[in-house]
């Protein structure tokens, strides 16, 4: 199916077509953009046609991460259309073959002049490859309506190893609330929940998961994204995220929430007691901390609007 975008907007955001989610932080981000959702059996007339409306069109198009249909897109798109790239990993997941080769494919392509620029959402990628990337931060803001249950919910996946899920699970178990909110289940995490005494529940939306809690854990082995833990702060839900630079400006409300040890049952225990006996801290921080991420969410995505030309 061609998606005709009627709008006297510039730049085109393109997402793969499960990317929902993602579809409204772009919207949040990029006001002045339109944004499409390419399905997995888009054909190549399909491509054909949203090439030739790209190129009357449009001063710019921005990738979103890794995806076949994108890279079939490229070569279509003409050469006056500046090309921009967000990839979305960060260094510690380069262990994973896949998204190892695709990084390096988009690198072949910027040298090849079939990409202008690439850009990451992750600060450690960008410290790595400062010579060939650029870096934004995404910010998002949505109202969300806490119940405050005796609950901590986990925002990792139990079948994503770097989610460190079960290190999070074990954690629960030993706190005082021994009641988890997860994404999906199956018979391990069950098994989980009759051998070790913790109550366990599913809920697929993320939003509802995020809003039911006392306390939301995103202790990944690898750099959380951002999103989840504004939403969570935003509406005063703590949420403890692992060893990452995300507030590194902020010594105070780092101790707070920051994990040294992303593996170490005890001390996301301890960490879970913290937050909810330092609350009222914890918010009065965040707030001053908001802000400055905000302020300089805008600055990173205008500079990166503008390379090359763009509006």
């Amino acid at each position: 199916m061609v998606i005709i975008v009627k709008s006297s907007n510039k730049i085109l955001i393109l997402l793969k077509d499960s990317e929902k989610f993602m579809k409204k932080v772009f919207e949040f981000n990029f006001n002045n953009a339109d944004i499409i959702l390419i399905p997995e059996n888009y054909t190549p007339f399909d491509r054909e046609k949203l090439a030739e409306k790209i190129n009357k069109k449009y001063e710019q198009v921005i990738f979103f991460d890794y995806y076949d249909q994108f890279y079939l897109l490229l070569p279509l798109i003409s050469k006056k259309i500046i090309k921009k790239y967000i990839i979305n990993n960060g260094i510690s997941l380069l262990y994973n073959e896949c998204i190892l080769n695709n990084m390096m494919q988009l690198y072949e392509y910027k040298e090849r002049k079939m990409i202008d620029y690439i850009a990451t959402t992750k600060y450690d990628t960008y410290i790595s490859m400062k010579d060939k990337i650029d870096y934004i931060e995404l910010d998002y803001k949505t109202k969300i309506h806490p119940k405050n249950n005796n609950s901590i919910g986990l925002l990792g996946l139990y079948y994503v190893e770097y989610s460190n899920f079960f290190v999070q699970l074990s954690a629960v178990a030993i706190s005082k609330i021994k009641k988890a909110i997860v994404l999906e289940q199956n018979t391990v995490v069950k098994k989980f929940e009759e051998d070790f005494n913790v109550v366990i529940e599913e809920e697929k939306d993320v939003i509802k998961l995020i809003e039911q809690n006392k306390v939301n854990l995103d202790v990944a082995f690898s750099e959380v994204s951002p999103i989840n833990f504004l939403i969570s702060m935003d509406a005063g839900i703590p949420c403890i995220i692992g060893n990452t630079n995300l507030l590194d400006n902020d010594e105070k409300l780092k101790k707070l929430l920051v994990l040294d040890s992303d593996d170490d049952v005890n001390e996301i225990c301890e960490k879970i007691d913290n937050v909810l006996e330092n609350k009222k801290e914890i918010e009065k921080l965040y707030s001053i901390w908001r802000k400055k991420y905000s302020d300089n969410s805008k600055k990173l995505i205008e500079k990166f609007v503008k390379l090359g030309g763009g509006r």
